[in-house]
């Protein structure tokens, strides 16, 4: 059971802090108790999570793990899936970012810049699929480490890239 101020990832809204762990609702004539959670993404909104169902959230991870993940970051490959079809590559990869798993999420991050990169190197558009889940895999994993490193969001990039700096040196 999580608490209140307790920080969470949960589906794609990406790091949330739980409000309220037990407000009653009642939709259809059931009641129910909902987690509220507040998305640290400021156009996220309120979010209501079943009690029953807290299997969907997680807690963040811890800070040596981000730092780990950090330094593992280009050991992360991209993703191969492709299809005609450009929908079934959209539910493949909105799927991958519904484990709520930050390495995973990175993965799709890495896989999204690489297909925008080979658009644009034919002078090509990229495709809005491609840049909307890339802005969802970059927000799961910058908010994720943020929370676990203690840093902005917005510094984020820059942590990494320092600490990728200093591994190699």
């Amino acid at each position: 059971m999580f608490q209140r101020d307790d920080k969470v990832v949960y589906a794609n809204y990406g790091v949330c802090t739980v409000t309220e762990t037990d407000a009653r609702m009642s939709m259809g004539g059931v009641e129910r108790t909902y987690y509220v959670l507040l998305p640290t993404r400021a156009r996220g909104g309120t979010v209501y999570v079943p009690v029953d169902h807290e299997e969907l959230m997680r807690p963040i991870m811890q800070r040596d793990e981000a730092l780990s993940l950090v330094a593992h970051i280009d050991d992360i490959a991209t993703d191969d899936f492709t299809d005609n079809n450009s929908r079934t590559v959209e539910d493949h990869f909105k799927q991958m970012l519904r484990r709520c798993d930050c390495a995973t999420a990175l993965c799709v991050l890495k896989t999204m810049r690489e297909r925008i990169a080979e658009q644009e190197s034919k002078r090509h558009l990229p495709s809005s699929m491609y840049t909307r889940l890339l802005d969802q895999a970059e927000h799961q994993v910058t908010s994720e480490l943020s929370a676990a490193l203690g840093i902005d969001e917005t510094d984020v990039p820059a942590f990494v890239h320092a600490h990728k700096q200093a591994a190699t040196v």
